[in-house]
This record gives C-alpha cells, structure tokens and sequence, in this order.
C-alpha cells in the first residue's frame, strides 16, 4: 500500500472515533445503498460530517444516521455510532445482486469484517482474533492478517483491513470525502424491514453481528492476494468484553 494511501486511512486511527461502521457495495447508487438499508431517500441532504452529526442528538440509539456516497463503480454508507451496516438484515439486502464488504469498529472493543454476495454471508471475522478464524476457503482472512503481520504494530487498529478494502474496490475512503458532503439521512427506526429481498423470502431482524450462515460455493477472493502467510500473530484491538 503507497504512502499516500497511508495518509488517507489515518481516519481509521483517530482515537476520537470511538465506533463506526462502513459498507462498500458494488454496482448500485448511493440513492440504492439508502433504499436497501430500508431509508425514505426523499428525506436524504447532502450534510458535511459536522452537520450530519448534530441529527445524532437525542435519536441513538433507536436510529442511526447515514451517510451515503460513491468510490468509483462502488457505492459506500458510513455511520458515526452506527452498526446497523454490520448487521445481518441491511447487509443482506445491499448485497441482493451484488457484493457488499462491511468493516465496523465496535464501541466495546469488538471489530469485524464481513463480505456478503447476492444476500448471503460468505466470510466474516474479528481482524486478529485467530478463534474468529471462518472455515476455509478464507481469501479475505489471509489478505487482512498478511496486512496485518507486515504492519509489525501491536495495535494496527482496522488501517490493514480498509487498506485490503482500498485494493479490491481500487480507491481510497480518505478523510476529505467523509468530512465533506454526503447524501445524509436519519434513519429512525432501525428495526424495519431491509429491502429488496427476493419475492416470497421472509424478513431478516438485525440479530447479532457474528455468525455467518452456512454457504454453498467458495467466497469471492480480494481482487489483490499475495502469498499466504504461516499462521498469524494475533493482535489487540482494544479491551473486548468477556474475554
């Protein structure tokens, strides 16, 4: 990853932020990403960071604000105190058709990555938490601990994984386009149906974020892979509660 890369992820770091949650979905507008997280996109502004974070006041944690934009053929949604894009309801209908990527940092310590394809989970886990380990194949696994061994930091936070992000989807979720204008809304009930869901299929409650459904076929690799590595160094994050 080049220097400049580096640079645009320090976001990720700032100790400031202490949870929030991020999808990447392929092919569709960021009007799309809003409906499928199940948002009334008539009522979407563009609001810079610092506005959109005045909607927070008063409405968590029943709701949860969004802030959609596009990355080149890639469509993103970020949430400040947000999960509901690492929940198994929202994910499922942005990757209806399509492939999503989900990367949240946990406001109890508990970080996660999850790539999900055409309404199914097809790889999820906790960046440096071997016991999260999925069942092989594992493509995104050996790409983010391949990143994460190289950084030879104790606490490289989620920068290696939105690095390995950066690579598959080719552009950088940098610092200039979330503080800027995005299409924000506040989406209050966080328990509605998530759609477009295939016509007969039951709805999906938000449920927990860990514990991907069994798959058939092999996961979707990184677009970028290098050699895989001898098992990994396992690395903290920050205190995780019940361990």
């Amino acid at each position: 990853m080049s220097e400049s890369t580096n640079r645009a992820l320090a976001w990720v770091t700032d100790l400031r932020a202490e949870m929030w949650c991020v999808t990447f979905t392929h092919g569709i507008t960021p009007e799309d990403v809003l409906a499928r997280y199940g948002a009334d996109t008539s009522a979407a502004q563009f609001f810079t960071r610092q506005h959109a974070d005045q909607l927070h006041h008063g409405s968590l944690p029943e709701g949860s604000v969004l802030r959609a934009g596009a990355l080149g053929d890639w469509s993103f949604c970020f949430e400040d105190n947000g999960v509901m894009g690492a929940m198994p309801g929202p994910l499922a209908a942005l990757s209806q058709g399509t492939e999503t990527l989900s990367v949240l940092q946990g406001g109890d310590g508990m970080n996660t990555f999850a790539q999900w394809r055409d309404g199914q989970c097809t790889e999820q886990f906790e960046p440096g938490f071997a016991h999260t380990r999925p069942a092989p194949p594992h493509p995104w696994w050996d790409t983010v601990h391949e990143r994460l061994d190289a950084s030879k930091e104790e606490h490289p936070g989620l920068a290696p994984v939105l690095e390995a992000v950066a690579d598959h989807i080719s552009a950088v979720l940098d610092l200039h386009i979330l503080n800027g204008p995005l299409l924000t809304l506040l989406l209050e009930d966080s328990n509605r149906a998530f759609g477009p869901r295939r016509a007969g299929a039951a709805p999906q409650p938000p449920g927990r974020i860990l514990g991907c459904p069994t798959v058939s076929g092999p996961p979707s690799p990184p677009a970028t892979r290098s050699k895989r590595n001898p098992p990994i160094t396992q690395h903290t994050y920050g205190t995780k509660t019940g361990q």
